[in-house]
């Protein structure tokens, strides 16, 4: 999975930023997540993933839930809908249930997808955020700030 993103990241000039949030891959984890900083999932994930950095869905990990992020890279598995600002990437370990939806999309041969693509521009993709992300980051901050 690492040479395969490294691969791609390469070829697509996807910048690689430091992973600073790891769901490992003995891990389950259920609940809304809200990450301000790159997120990788290798485990068990149950629930909406909420950020504006990118995430990486690891070849062992299984996600049932939307998730939102800047650049979305799924390796393993997903059951939900996938929102990306800038670009969803299908691996080829990963298999999709649900609908994407960003302005770009990359499937690698061998990625399983079951749903439908659709393709955004910049002003639709921010309404999206604007609606869906941005609220619920802001409120979950307010809640911490004692």
């Amino acid at each position: 999975m690492a040479d395969e993103l490294s691969r791609i990241a390469r070829e697509e000039k996807i910048p690689i930023k430091k992973v600073n949030t790891i769901i490992g891959v003995n891990t389950i984890f259920r609940g809304n997540f809200v990450v301000e900083g790159p997120l990788r999932i290798d485990g068990n994930y149950e629930g909406d993933i909420k950020s504006f950095d990118m995430i990486i869905v690891g070849s062992t990990a299984k996600v049932k839930g939307n998730i939102y992020g800047e650049i979305v890279v799924v390796g393993g598995r997903v059951k939900g809908d996938i929102y990306a600002v800038k670009e969803i990437i299908l691996l080829s370990t990963s298999a999709v249930i649900g609908n994407l939806t960003s302005q770009k999309i990359l499937i690698d041969e061998g990625a399983r997808f079951k749903g439908r693509f659709n393709r955004v521009g910049d002003n639709e993709i921010e309404k999206i955020f604007e609606d869906k992300v941005r609220p619920y980051i802001e409120e979950e901050k307010s809640k911490w700030s004692w």
